[in-house]
């Protein structure tokens, strides 16, 4: 007899429980929904939803705490800006590249984790430290308006832009950061800055500090120099032949040389002790604040494209705005200039209906038959010049030159489209061949006459 064995049937149930990541910041988790990465704020996200996630921006979302971010263990971006942050640990996202966690209240922030870093922006803040030695591929560190009263760029070779102003340092060694391209060190407590090494450096803002000089010899790319509010006796400018904007004021010049800076478009040199100013050179500027100074004269007739003039609170004596370009002016003031009784200028009756900062024994003319002349101006070269058929259709002839005369041309942008030694009294230029139809400025030496060629 065969009997049946009754086995129980056991059934087996295995539950799966999918992991997560805890997101105890309600605002974070939003904005995670709002990503859709998530679909109901529980405090708590699927990690697989963010583990593989390369690009995170969380900015402006009202966030107090990023607990959760070390799960996103693939991030390569992250921007959390401007929000109410007081920590950030970012050590387990060592793909990071680029972190922005600018506009927070950070105390701390520790990227010795994240090697991999090329840019770094974390200004406005609180940090009063800040350590980015191991971020030897950064090019861009941005750690302005913090407490820091340090910092270490010396192992940050590959870094082209640094923007640390506003901080509390004492000393900033960027000798081993030749990349370097721009640099703004504004507002802190530098009393000396070597940038001899840099000599890629085209940006450099080092405003208000205590420094007492600055070295631009090596630096002939630099095109923005603005080193106003320091305590500089001098400044040699001479080697740094691209500069288009140097503002040197609120210092202690007692002189400037800027006659080798051809392709400077604004000078600010306010609120110095200049005793003379020679910017005969520079006519391509469209600006020139010289203001508060000891000024004894002044001529800019040579600088064609000017539009804003501020030579106000001088000792000026003499002064020549007549450079053809009056109607264009945006902005001119020589008031509080005591002993100046004449100005220079293209046109009296419009001179005198848009030109009102002046003092009240000051009037204009356009020949006021006191040349100013800089110091540096030989006598020799002093002789004026005949220049005819003006208007005219292609070719202008020059008389009464002196051997060894310089003549050069230049267009209503300030670009010298000619120029020449001249060993002949008498000298023809054919413009047409220079450009388009137009108004061109004809100088020899120090003397200058404007021309119309039509067609």
């Amino acid at each position: 007899m065969k009997k049946l064995l009754l086995l129980p049937l056991i059934a087996i149930s295995i539950v799966v429980t999918a992991q997560t990541t805890a997101i105890p910041d309600a605002n974070f988790e939003q904005a995670l929904i709002n990503l859709g990465l998530d679909n109901v704020i529980d405090g708590g996200v699927l990690t697989a939803n963010i583990s593989g996630l390369t690009n995170l921006d969380v900015s402006n979302k009202s966030i107090i705490d990023l607990t959760g971010i070390e799960d996103f263990t693939a991030l390569q971006t992250l921007h959390c800006r401007d929000n109410q942050l007081t920590s950030l640990d970012v050590t387990q996202n060592t793909d990071l590249t680029s972190l922005e966690c600018n506009n927070n209240q950070l105390t701390s922030l520790d990227v010795t984790q994240n090697t991999d870093l090329t840019d770094l922006k974390c200004p406005v803040n609180q940090l009063t430290s800040l350590d980015v030695t191991q971020n030897t591929a950064l090019t861009d560190l941005n750690c302005y308006n913090n407490q820091l009263t340090s910092l270490d760029v010396t192992q940050n070779t590959a870094l082209t832009d640094l923007n640390c102003y506003n901080t509390q340092l004492t000393n900033l060694d960027v000798s081993q950061n030749t990349a370097l391209t721009f640099l703004d060190c504004v507002a802190n407590q530098l009393t000396s800055l070597d940038i001899t090494q840099n000599t890629a450096l085209t940006y450099l803002y080092c405003y208000i500090n205590q420094l007492t000089s600055i070295d631009v010899s090596q630096n002939i790319a630099l095109e923005i120099l603005n080193c106003y509010g320091n305590t500089f006796t001098s400044i040699d400018v001479t080697g740094a032949t691209a500069l288009i904007y140097l503002n040197c004021g609120v210092n202690q010049l007692i002189s400037l040389d800027v006659t080798q800076n051809t392709a400077l478009t604004a000078l600010n040199c306010y609120n110095a002790q200049l005793t003379n100013l020679d910017v005969s050179q520079n006519t391509a500027l469209t600006e020139l604040w010289c203001h508060s100074n000891q000024l004894t004269s002044l001529d800019v007739s040579q600088n064609i494209a000017l539009e804003i003039l501020n030579c106000g609170s001088n000792q000026l004596t003499c002064l020549n705005v007549k450079n053809g370009n009056n109607s264009n002016f945006a902005y001119f003031s020589a008031i509080s200039n005591p002993n100046l009784t004449c100005i220079e200028v293209d046109d009296v009756a419009w001179s005198t209906t848009n030109w009102t900062n002046i003092d009240p024994q000051t009037s204009f003319s356009t020949n006021c038959t006191n040349p100013c002349l800089p110091t540096s101006i030989n006598e020799t070269a002093l002789n004026t010049f005949e220049l005819y058929p003006n208007p005219t259709t292609s070719t202008i002839a020059l008389n009464n030159l002196q051997l060894g005369d310089e003549v050069s041309v230049y267009n209503t942008l300030g670009q010298r489209v000619y120029s020449s030694k001249v060993n002949v009294v008498t000298l023809s230029i054919n413009l047409s061949e220079l450009g388009n139809n137009g108004i061109y400025f004809v100088r020899v030496n120090d003397i200058s006459e404007s021309v119309l060629l039509v067609e």
